[in-house]
């Protein structure tokens, strides 16, 4: 392997690496929540899956999009995701 390909090859595993900053900011339930979220659950299968009541997600994925600066879930998804 040529240095030059071996240095794309770091430099694309550094970038892929890099943690979120905005997701620094989420509590461990957010962050429980945003990953149930992301694989597609509705609030009502995850308050059963947390053993917590429908309010209780619709507050934290309220509080998700606030700190994510996000309107939406997908666009909160997108964020998890580094995309």
């Amino acid at each position: 392997m040529s240095s030059q390909i071996a240095r794309r090859v770091v430099a694309y595993f550094q970038k892929q690496a890099k943690p979120n900053p905005a997701l620094e900011a989420l509590t461990s339930r957010e962050k429980e929540i945003l990953d149930q979220l992301s694989k597609g659950f509705l609030y009502k299968e995850i308050a059963g899956n947390l053993f917590i009541s429908i309010e209780t997600v619709r507050r934290h994925v309220h509080n998700i999009y606030e700190k994510l600066h996000v309107r939406s879930r997908t666009d909160a998804v997108n964020k998890y995701f580094n995309r």
